[in-house]
């Protein structure tokens, strides 16, 4: 039987974890965000031998100006590298604090499947109270909120819909 193994995971979000990184960076600043550029540090880092990568996400953007912000959705990103990357591990960050279920599951499982088995996910909580307002929910203000937020079943949309039921056509 073989030995423990060492798995080491990186985010690869940026150009590094300060704030202004991006202007000590090889590439121009309009590269920072691109698909490709995280499909190529994806496949650094596949070839460097790391077991994981992960990328952040949130529904507002990283930094404040003069900062670059911006960007496609984690597990948008994810399933791009997915496509071109074979061996390594994908887990995008995705907060849950006021994201619908269904569409989260339905992310994962397409990411799932693209990655041939390869998908994680890092759970995480949205605490910005912008992040409320950009998502339309009411704020959940603090640890116990949320926990109670976590426990509450949420209705499918399509039942909070005013007004009468639609007929179906031929009806």
């Amino acid at each position: 039987m073989p030995g423990p193994s060492l798995h080491l995971a990186v985010e690869i979000d940026g150009d590094g974890a300060h704030p202004a990184a991006w202007r000590r960076a090889a590439h121009s600043p309009d590269q920072l965000l691109t698909p490709r550029r995280v499909a190529q540090v994806a496949a650094i880092a596949e070839n460097a031998g790391f077991t994981l990568i992960t990328l952040d996400d949130g529904v507002l953007p990283p930094g404040a100006s003069p900062n670059p912000v911006g960007r496609i959705g984690a597990v948008e990103r994810a399933t791009f590298v997915a496509a071109s990357t074979s061996t390594i591990g994908i887990a995008p960050v995705v907060p849950v604090t006021y994201a619908q279920p269904f569409h989260v599951s339905a992310k994962l499982a397409s990411l799932d499947h693209i990655s041939a088995g390869r998908a994680g996910w890092v759970v995480t909580e949205e605490e910005r109270p912008e992040a409320a307002r950009a998502w339309g929910r009411p704020l959940v203000a603090d640890a116990a909120a949320r926990a109670r937020e976590r426990r509450r079943p949420r209705p499918h949309p399509a039942a909070q819909r005013p007004g009468p039921p639609r007929d179906l056509p031929g009806r």
